[in-house]
């Protein structure tokens, strides 16, 4: 069911970044269910709840959790979450110890269900909702009591013992009921049926406006007799300086494709020091990306370090003069376990742009570009760093040297065929700083070089992997050759 050999554990809780679902058949419903039910739900604005819903009907209202998507397996040997289809894996915390019980204890011999993995508050009244990057980073390197506070909350059932109920989705009322049934609805527990209320389409904005007081991420809108949902999210917005842009071809045109933007950090010796935050390139007009660029050209100025979009374009450095308005959905403050970082610099009148380094700032999801803001200057806080939730102290200036060692290293030889395994220690602060190599080369095969790669949090369990990999590919015959 599981392939062990990609799973790292610390304890019982055990986490595989990828790949580790072996059954074919699991996967495949649970990535048919993601791209059939998951992604047809559509996303709303908040402006757009009076506009669309404007008759009688009775909907449901639920919260929607600031965590990370879940599929749950639970059978008589295996209870499990993990993600469709990359296959990430978790087991053995104690939310999930808590579902398998439950399921017991009601008589359930098999279930497939899908919820939302998310992070109890360490205090009422939190000025910051633990989100899903938040998730992401007890689960990489959280210790045991950060893992006791992972919570599942459930709304749907995909199968349950033999019966398919992806149908079900046009008769919602009755899955909810069955959820409520195995798990409550007790917020308070590590698992329970994800909350919920029956609203008139009229009350529908009041029910967004309190749930987000409340503290929800969201909400998600269904109809209770055929399969219709909606999540809704509110607009988050932020000023930024705008610092660069990249120009390039769009409908046949040419203007400005995207701009880069930052935040400001209170004034300080060694001129004004800004975190780059996001490069955003929607929400521009046509008529925008055209004027933008006689505007922008005048101000260019030297780049304090090669920059480019993921399209290669270069991107121009600016004198900051202007404040844009932004808005987007969340603030992404880690991804993978690691915190998302940006480039810090400083500017000066005179002498322009210098790179001072990398610094941990969040990003915003999903930005797009709002309006310009004449009204507001980057020099007197009109794009202060503190509309992040950073406390808008200069960081300390670090310089890390990152380094590469090599554990372990062996060749192999058969014939003509050679193999080697490579095991390495990064440097840095790295969840899962091993990294083992496996190199096959058969100069007879029509793909003739192929390299592999696993990760591991410990050295055990490196050399453990490489253990594993040496006895699955060294046959007979296969004779030691070099280092």
């Amino acid at each position: 069911m599981l392939d062990q050999t990609r799973i790292n554990y610390r304890g019982e809780y055990g986490l595989a970044s990828g790949g580790a679902v072996r059954d074919h058949v699991l996967m495949a419903v649970a990535t048919e269910y993601e791209n059939t039910v998951m992604r047809k739900i559509s996303a709303l604005a908040p402006d757009d709840i009076g506009q669309r819903f404007g008759g009688s009907d009775t909907l449901l209202v639920q919260r929607k959790y600031d965590g990370e998507g879940a599929l749950i397996y639970f059978d008589a040997e295996h209870c499990f979450s993990f993600s469709a289809p990359a296959g990430r894996v978790r087991v053995g915390y104690p939310a999930l110890q808590a579902l398998a019980e439950r399921l017991r204890a009601a008589g359930v011999q098999k279930a497939l269900l899908r919820g939302e993995l998310y992070l109890q508050a360490t205090a009422q009244g939190e000025e910051r909702r633990a989100g899903v990057s938040e998730v992401i980073r007890v689960s990489f390197s959280g210790a045991a009591e950060d893992l006791a506070r992972l919570k599942l909350a459930l709304f749907d059932i995909v199968m349950l013992d033999g019966r398919d109920l992806r149908p079900q989705q046009s008769d919602y009322g009755t899955t909810l009921t069955q959820l409520e049934q195995f798990f409550g609805t007790d917020e308070n527990a590590l698992v329970h049926a994800v909350a919920g209320r029956r609203v008139a389409e009229s009350e529908l904005p009041a029910a967004f406006d309190a749930e987000i007081q409340a503290g929800a991420e969201g909400v998600v809108l269904r109809r209770l007799n055929r399969a219709e949902a909606w999540k809704i999210k509110p607009l988050r917005t932020v000023d930024a300086v705008l610092i660069g842009y990249v120009e390039g071809d769009f409908e046949g045109q040419f203007g400005v494709a995207s701009l880069l933007t930052a935040l400001v950090y209170p004034d300080g010796e060694g001129g004004r020091w800004l975190q780059t935050f996001v490069r955003v390139g929607s929400g521009l007009s046509d008529a925008e990306r055209i004027a933008m660029l006689d505007q922008l050209r005048p101000l260019r100025v030297d780049a304090p370090l090669a920059m480019t979009d993921s399209s290669g374009r270069e991107i121009h450095f600016l004198k900051p003069r202007h404040v844009l308005e932004l808005q987007g959905e969340d603030l992404i403050h880690a991804e993978g376990g690691r915190a998302q970082r940006t480039q810090l610099l400083s500017w000066d009148e005179d002498n322009g742009w210098r790179f001072l380094g990398l610094q941990a700032c969040p990003r915003l999801s999903f930005a797009r570009f709002a309006r310009m803001r004449e009204d507001k200057s980057w020099n007197d806080g009109g794009a202060r760093i503190e509309q992040i939730g950073l406390s808008g102290a200069r960081p300390t200036l670090q310089t890390t040297e990152s380094s590469t060692e090599i554990i372990r290293r062996e060749v192999y030889g058969k014939g003509e065929m050679l193999r080697k395994l490579v095991v390495v220690r990064k440097g840095g602060e790295l969840s899962y700083p091993y990294l083992i190599y496996w190199t096959d080369y058969s100069a007879r095969r029509a793909e003739a070089l192929k390299v592999s790669l696993d990760l591991a949090a410990t050295v055990e369990r490196a050399e453990a992997i490489a253990s594993e990999l040496l006895e699955k590919n060294l046959a007979k015959g296969w004779e030691r050759i070099g280092t």
